[in-house]
């Protein structure tokens, strides 16, 4: 069966279960509802108890994806619904009553269990959110693999570590992704070390995902945000520990311990990563398919040591001190998309916050984020062909180091949320290759981002129905890069000027709206017009080498990006159906193109470079999500995604196609999930179509359909939590449609998925 085909199968096959699981009759009353956090996050894995009148437990369910829980069969009478899950307070409601032959519908709302979230994010829909728990239940390795769950991101793969991410066709720059509110910038200019990647599965408490439009989210979000929020300690004394080990000589352990009192606490944790280099389901190792040599034969693809911690305390009542840092030290980390590898990625987080919760009407609250966040790397070619020979041991390498300084703050007023948000990157980095007599050039000239803005966001309707909510944000982002060391020879050949700063002042606006159409139906609409500035790479990137060269473009405008989203929210009696389509016009895109030498420099001696310009870009798509709960234990859940990316062309500039390039296909996924107190066992197919929507500018080529099959399952026994993951069952080899030709070290290799996989997992919790 192809991909298309077995897509169309499981959208039909959701389609009837949601809908025949809604239209059962009851012969007794029915309890149904979705439990959720901070943000109207929803919570799967929490344990809903539902309590008669006398004391008696008359059922108790955990909730499936979407947070939903679905509670059949109950007697006539009133009952007390009690949900829980680790790291938020429990959420009670009391005379909830139940009648014969109808359905009651209860939705509880948990809170963190002891600080307020270093970001809060509004927005008139919730987040797409992933939990600890469900970070856990896969045999990814990263983020970025996880975050493959969400519909409507894709990852990019380079090797078996440091996914980075793809957002409904925005990716790199285009996203502002943030832990704990702070900004964690990749040192790489081969994207290497996505900000992602700074963390361990272990620190994480959710990641919150959400699409720029509707939402005024922080500077530079012109396709969305990622929200990583770690963990923060338990009420009394609390202690995790965490050991994972899989196919390949994976290995993961993890250990955290802490302390939550009322008026002080702490948290530290650390962890180790490791495995060799995968294999594809042909029994291929990555490194087979790039240019390594014999010297990578035993070595790991990643070692990544990580430390963490966090204390707070409450001086007095409604106001709250925290203080957090973190060290990641990646080292090694095979790169085979790329012609380097990571000698050392090494990664320092520092966060401050202050969080005042307000008693009054004009006061609700009051929060202050101050942050330093630093990256080291160091990568060459030492293990490929390329260095055999090479006097040092290697023929090309790159040093790279940036830190970002920031501080945010937020006012929560009546009815207004007012804000400012400030920070300075730095990033510098050189090149030294053989081929140049490895005379040192400053690919990234010592740059700095000056950032400065201020938000407002107005709620000007709310009612028992509906909301509408304004929002609006000011930026100024100036980009200076240090004139000694920028490639000026380089920018003036090419592009015809010498600038080496440039500064913009750009406005953001968003009107969002959501209306309960009945108790069961919900739409949301919104409009938004949001914008960056040009990434230091982009305008004054330059690498004289052998072919072609590689120089940014300082003329490069902000890309703006003007959106519409509208969605709707449908709960068929024992389902939920969410679906969302989207339409992002950016003016000013910034895409790659080959551009011919305009003036005569002395030492500039190729005839073209690679470089930057900006066009207008279309993007639109839609996700439809689903679950159903079949039974009180047994959950149906669904999704589809698609995007499709066009540009306009420009025969001046060599620009005829017009696709946008790295587009991911139409991608679905269909799983079954069992789910008790103790148990949980879940079937999942995903599938993907052909994608041959390709940008023929750059050389991307078609890749094929293909469709997986994972299984995974647990059990909680005490203290106790064993999971395993066996991912892609049928042993399938295939690869995801990314092409890696924006990167000017690429190799050229296509990177297969892994095949058959198996991750066991083994957690105890105090």
């Amino acid at each position: 069966m192809t991909a298309p085909r077995m897509l169309l199968t499981a959208l039909c096959l959701t389609w009837l279960m949601v809908t025949a699981a809604g239209g059962a009759a009851a012969a007794s009353g029915t309890l149904l509802g979705t439990v959720s956090g901070p943000g109207a996050t929803r919570l799967p894995g929490a344990l809903v108890v539902v309590t008669a009148t006398d004391g008696h437990q008359a059922a108790s369910v955990v909730t499936g994806e979407g947070g939903h829980f679905h509670i059949p069969d109950l007697a006539p009478g009133r009952y007390g619904v009690e949900a829980r899950l680790s790291g938020f307070h429990p959420g009670a409601v009391a005379n909830v009553e139940v009648a014969v032959g109808t359905v009651t519908r209860v939705d509880l709302i948990l809170a963190s269990a002891t600080f307020r979230d270093s970001v809060e994010v509004r927005a008139a829909s919730p987040l797409d959110t992933l939990e600890a728990s469900e970070l856990r239940e896969t045999g990814a390795r990263d983020l970025g693999e996880v975050l493959q769950r969400v519909p409507g991101i894709w990852k990019v793969r380079k090797g078996g570590i440091a996914n980075d991410v793809s957002l409904r066709g925005f990716r790199q720059d285009d996203l502002t992704i943030l832990i704990d509110g702070a900004r964690v910038a990749g040192a790489c200019p081969n994207r290497m070390d996505p900000p992602a990647f700074h963390l361990d599965f272990a620190e994480v408490d959710r990641v919150e995902v959400g699409p720029s439009t509707g939402r005024m989210m922080a500077q530079g979000s012109l396709g969305g945000m990622i929200n990583v929020v770690t963990k923060k300690p338990a009420p009394d004394l609390s202690a995790e520990a965490t050991m994972v080990a899989g196919s390949w000589h994976t290995r993961n352990p993890s250990a955290t311990v802490g302390y939550g009192g009322e008026r002080a606490g702490f948290l530290v944790g650390a962890s180790t990563r490791s495995s060799l280099p995968y294999e594809d389901g042909s029994g291929r190792p990555f490194t087979d398919a790039a240019n390594y040599s014999s010297a990578v034969s035993g070595k790991d693809a990643y070692e990544v040591t990580s430390f963490w911690s966090r204390a707070y305390a409450q001086p007095a009542g409604g106001h709250e001190l925290s203080l957090s840092w973190a060290r990641q030290e990646a080292d090694d980390v095979l790169y085979p998309a790329l012609l380097m590898d990571a000698v050392y990625d090494d990664t320092d987080r520092l966060v401050l916050g202050y969080r005042y919760a307000g008693s009054g009407a004009t006061v609700r609250g009051v929060s202050a984020t101050a942050y330093f966040t630093q990256v080291d790397h160091w990568m060459v070619d030492s293990l490929r062909t390329s260095a055999i020979g090479a006097p040092r041991g290697w023929s090309m390498g790159t040093r790279a180091t940036t830190s970002v300084t920031g501080l945010s703050m937020q006012a929560d007023l009546a009815t207004v949320t007012v804000g400012l948000e400030s920070y300075r990157r730095t990033w510098d980095a050189w090149t030294e290759m053989a081929g140049m007599g490895y005379r040192r050039q400053y690919s990234i000239p010592d740059v700095d981002v000056d950032a400065v803005g201020v938000t407002a966001h107005w709620t000007a309707l709310r009612t028992a129905t509906g909301a509408l909510e304004l929002g609006g944000r000011l930026d100024r982002v100036a980009t200076t890069a240090d004139p000694a060391k920028a490639g000026t020879d380089l920018y003036y050949a090419y592009h015809g000027v010498r600038d080496t700063s440039h500064a913009n002042l750009e406005p953001s606006l968003s009107l969002a709206f959501s209306h309960h159409i009945s108790s069961a139906l919900e739409m949301s609409a919104s409009v938004s017009r949001t914008s960056r500035a040009p990434d230091p790479r982009e305008r004054y990137f330059a690498l004289r080498r052998k072919n072609a060269d590689w120089v940014g473009n300082p003329d490069l405008a902000p890309p703006r990006n003007t959106g519409a989203e509208i969605g709707l929210t449908w709960s068929p009696g024992v389902g939920l159906v969410t679906a969302t389509a989207f339409v992002d016009r950016v003016s000013d895109y910034i895409t790659l193109y080959s551009q011919d030498r305009l003036h005569m420099v002395p030492g500039v001696m190729n005839t073209a470079a690679k470089t930057y310009a900006n066009v207008d870009a279309l993007l639109r798509g839609a996700t439809v999500q689903a679950t159903a709960a079949l039974t009180s234990r047994l959950y149906l859940a669904g999704d589809v995604a698609w995007v499709r990316g066009t540009k306009e062309t420009d025969p001046a500039l060599g620009l005829s196609s017009h696709s946008l390039a790295e587009m991911p296909p139409l991608t679905a996924s269909l799983a079954t999930r069992w789910q008790s107190p103790r148990w949980h066992a879940e079937v999942e197919g995903v599938v993907a179509a052909r994608q041959d929507q390709v940008d023929s500018d750059l050389d991307e080529q078609p890749s094929p359909g293909y469709a997986t099959l994972n299984l995974r399952a647990g059990v909680q026994v005490g203290s106790w939590r064993l999971q395993a993951a066996l991912e892609n069952v049928l042993d399938r080899t295939y690869h995801e449609h990314f092409s890696y030709v924006r990167d000017p070290f690429r190799s050229g290799v296509v990177v297969n998925e892994p095949g058959r996989s198996l991750t066991l997992i083994a957690g105890w919790r105090l």
